[in-house]
């Protein structure tokens, strides 16, 4: 007994050393709350798990919009805390959770909506009070889980997917069915995004949809904070790049959650931007 376990030892130990190498590579940083924003943490049951989602509340308003913020696979809200923090700098109540399953797309969908029912519930959130417009958005897996999301959800003013994903060409049934107007922001082609396998949504989408390519982007530029891990596996992220995202981001949730004309016009204009590609615009032709 005592020979095997002397020759167990060391790869043992090796994989536990590995392990914990690869636990530290993937921690993300924390990011401080800016000034203005005040971040609250609740654990809530969505699909019959109980998770983690974090509020981004904007103070010094009566009322925001909601927007409700998911994480790609195997991820978590931490890496898209900065999106939090933006969104609620710019007036919006920012919903960010744990999705509560690691590779059922079609149940973290249903619990977008869970979460979309329950910021809609009078006296849930009070300070700010959510004014009934609320938009989606997501990163890689969690992008494909807001086209699913969105396909039954009749009253989203937007959807947005940051490099979005396709599984079982599910999404591209589904965005037939959805009524809200789209902006999906593209990486370049690449592993992680299975060769940009979204663009083909732009043939199907039954509501106006924008999508842009932004030029040496790496899959992970949509995260904020991203982790090392990540980088190395996804490719280096660049705060310039991640900013065209911000960018775009922010114009197409202004313009649909505040009305906002010099945000249509950010969008109208992408196409004398030279970072970034049109691929699809609802008043342009598309453009590989």
């Amino acid at each position: 007994m005592k020979r095997i376990f002397h020759h167990l030892r060391f790869p043992v130990l090796a994989f536990a050393a590995l392990i914990i190498v690869a636990g530290c590579a993937n921690r993300v940083p924390s990011l401080p709350v800016p000034k203005g924003v005040v971040k609250r943490t609740e654990k809530l049951v969505l699909q019959g798990r109980e998770v983690p989602v974090d509020f981004y509340l904007p103070q010094n308003v009566g009322n925001a919009p909601v927007v409700i913020v998911a994480h790609g696979f195997t991820r978590h809200r931490r890496v898209m805390a900065g999106w939090g923090n933006l969104l609620a700098q710019n007036g919006m109540i920012a919903v960010v959770p744990n999705l509560p399953f690691l590779a059922n797309h079609t149940r973290n969908a249903h619990a977008i909506s869970d979460l979309i029912a329950l910021v809609r519930t009078p006296g849930h959130l009070t300070q700010p009070q959510p004014n009934n417009a609320v938009a989606i958005m997501g990163h890689s897996a969690g992008g494909y889980a807001t086209v699913l999301a969105a396909s039954h959800e009749k009253r989203l003013r937007c959807w947005i997917g940051l490099d979005p994903v396709d599984f079982g060409n599910h999404a591209l049934e589904a965005i037939a069915s959805v009524h809200s107007p789209g902006l999906m922001l593209l990486a370049e082609l690449g592993a992680w995004n299975r060769q940009a396998n979204s663009v083909p949504w732009l043939n199907h989408a039954a509501a106006p949809l924008t999508a842009l390519r932004i030029h040496h982007s790496t899959h992970c530029d949509a995260e904020n904070p991203s982790s090392p891990l990540a980088e190395f596996v996804c490719g280096k992220t660049d705060p310039r790049r991640r900013a065209i995202y911000e960018n775009y981001a922010l114009a197409m949730l202004k313009q649909h959650l505040f009305s906002d004309a010099a945000s249509a016009e950010v969008l109208k204009n992408s196409a004398q931007d030279k970072s970034v590609s049109v691929l699809a615009a609802p008043s342009a032709d598309k453009a590989e």
